[in-house]
């Protein structure tokens, strides 16, 4: 294998690690935000603030759902349109996979629809082009995760003893509750 074909397969493992890394940051993320919000719900009901106007604090819709990405759209259509085609119900595939294919498109989850391409067989040509892409994808799921690492919820959950009891009184002033 020479130095190009290392780079490459490198670059794929490293996008697929940070993907399970996203995968998890988000179900601890999800569940820091329930407790959040179960925790800090009285406040913001007493002090006044409708949770709805507020969304950004009690968020029922996920934020972190879309990756921001630079990618290129033809690039991200063209692995999608390959995938899709495998697993749309009319073509003989499954359709729970071709809903995760489009939720991955519609969040442009590339690293999440490469995944699925290997799992299916798919070829999916790793020019330098196609390696570009896979970089700045793994720059926006590193991005995602420390976003959510820098929530209020995140911090709340991860934080304890007087440190909690601080950073409690720090967001109800940033809420403007206390």
């Amino acid at each position: 294998m020479d130095l190009k074909e290392i780079k490459k397969k490198k670059l794929r493992q490293k996008l697929a690690y940070l993907q399970t890394e996203l995968e998890e940051t988000k179900a601890i993320y999800k569940d820091s935000l329930e407790k959040f919000n179960t925790d800090f719900r009285n406040y913001l009901l007493n002090g006044g603030i409708d949770p709805e106007v507020h969304s950004d604090i009690n968020i029922t819709k996920d934020p972190y759902d879309e990756i921001k990405t630079d990618i290129e759209e033809d690039t991200l259509k063209s692995v999608y349109r390959k995938v899709a085609g495998k697993t749309h119900p009319d073509k003989g595939g499954n359709k729970s996979d071709f809903a995760i294919a489009n939720e991955a498109n519609r969040n442009k989850d590339y690293g999440k629809l490469l995944e699925m391409a290997d799992e299916l067989g798919i070829k999916v040509p790793m020019d330098d082009k196609m390696m570009v892409e896979m970089d700045k994808q793994c720059s926006a799921v590193i991005t995602s995760i420390e976003n959510m690492k820098m929530t209020y919820a995140w911090m709340w959950v991860h934080t304890s003893g007087d440190s909690r009891e601080n950073l409690k009184k720090f967001i109800l002033q940033q809420l403007a509750v206390e």
